[in-house]
């Protein structure tokens, strides 16, 4: 049976690969790997601190002219989003917008290129920490020696435009400590919790100062307490703080810094991932956009993104990264999506990129 996009991606939905789950995404990597291997390519499942990624490349090297990202981890969800449904023009299911579609695309590229396959010089990179921040996965790989010319990376520039811009991401923890009691006598105890009350109310309202294309601040984690009737001795938020430019950085960072300080709150970077740029008169993504209008039938626009990718790897290499991708939405939520067809016009635009730039002469 020859299979298409569709049926990958049902296969690879199928998969719980969270991030964090190595049994689960060592289960993805190797029904990843088989494939690879089964059309000839010369295929690596390598590992990070437990952490698998795939490298699979038509040449004998670790710098394939042309490479094709994605990455296979993805954020819990109910049992149910692990079996793609197609209704209303759409598909559904957790994975498919971020970002499992661009992988069913690649393996339908191989099989169109068949015998052929080794007449290009390309590779694909797989990779399961992405949403973790991806230490053990692209970072590790691009400090051990893999690279490209050009990379493709389908993780943003939704319904098609070309992404030049992303932002950065930093993560931080906010925390203050306190003294345990019981709740029934918390005059002998002191509330961390309540003690940073105020201070996450502080933080919060910075946000108001900006416009949300330079920055957003949103808490997405809390915690304090052992017990529900014990004072609580510590407590901690998380920030998600996405921004623009260095600047916004190092403004947001003075105040939440300063904020901190005056309330002798303890501060601390999680992760912190730099923004992303791509020149617009780079030679392959030149090239690409007259593929993709082609296929589309229409001019491709550029855009920025509000989010962050492991394109910023590529980038502190100096390695540029055409980053586009079909309709979809809900990334994260439970009614995640991606639009019918917009696989197979990704399958079209990549496969002519291909043979029209990485024909191995």
């Amino acid at each position: 049976m020859i299979k298409t996009e569709e049926d990958y991606l049902k296969d690879l939905v199928g998969f719980a690969s969270v991030s964090g789950d190595i049994s689960e995404s060592k289960k993805c990597a190797q029904y990843c790997a088989n494939f690879f291997e089964d059309k000839g390519l010369l295929t690596h499942i390598l590992e990070y601190e437990g952490y698998p990624s795939i490298i699979a490349t038509t040449k004998n090297t670790k710098q394939p002219k042309i490479l094709l990202y994605c990455h296979l981890d993805i954020v819990p969800g109910k049992p149910e989003l692990f079996i793609m449904k197609k209704t209303d023009g759409k598909l559904k299911g957790r994975g498919v917008f971020d970002m499992k579609f661009a992988c069913a695309s690649y393996m339908k590229i191989i099989d169109r290129l068949g015998s052929e396959v080794k007449n290009y010089d390309f590779g694909v990179m797989l990779v399961f920490d992405e949403e973790i921040g991806g230490h053990n996965g692209t970072e590790a790989l691009l400090n051990n020696g893999f690279g490209c010319k050009a990379c493709i990376l389908p993780d943003s520039g939704q319904d098609w435009n070309i992404e030049c811009n992303a932002k950065g991401a930093w993560f931080l923890r906010v925390s203050k400590a306190g003294k345990n009691a019981h709740a029934s006598v918390p005059f002998e105890g002191i509330n961390a919790a309540e003690l940073l009350l105020p201070v996450v109310s502080k933080i919060l309202e910075l946000r108001d100062s900006y416009k949300y294309e330079d920055l957003s601040l949103n808490l997405t984690k809390n915690f304090s307490g052992a017990a529900m009737n014990q004072i609580p001795d510590y407590a901690e938020v998380i920030f998600d703080i996405r921004y623009r430019d260095e600047s916004i950085l190092k403004q947001i960072r003075r105040q939440i810094g300063q904020i901190c300080t005056e309330n002798d709150a303890k501060l601390e970077t999680v992760e912190i991932g730099k923004c992303m740029n791509v020149d617009k008169d780079n030679e392959y993504v030149k090239k690409f956009i007259p593929i993709a209008e082609k296929v589309l039938g229409r001019k491709i626009k550029h855009a920025d993104s509000a989010g962050s990718t492991d394109g910023r790897y590529f980038g502190s290499k100096g390695i540029p990264c055409i980053v586009i991708q079909p309709r979809g939405g809900n990334r994260h939520g439970d009614d995640e999506w991606i639009e019918t067809g917009g696989m197979e016009k990704l399958t079209e635009m990549i496969l002519q990129f291909i043979k029209q730039y990485a024909k191995i002469s």
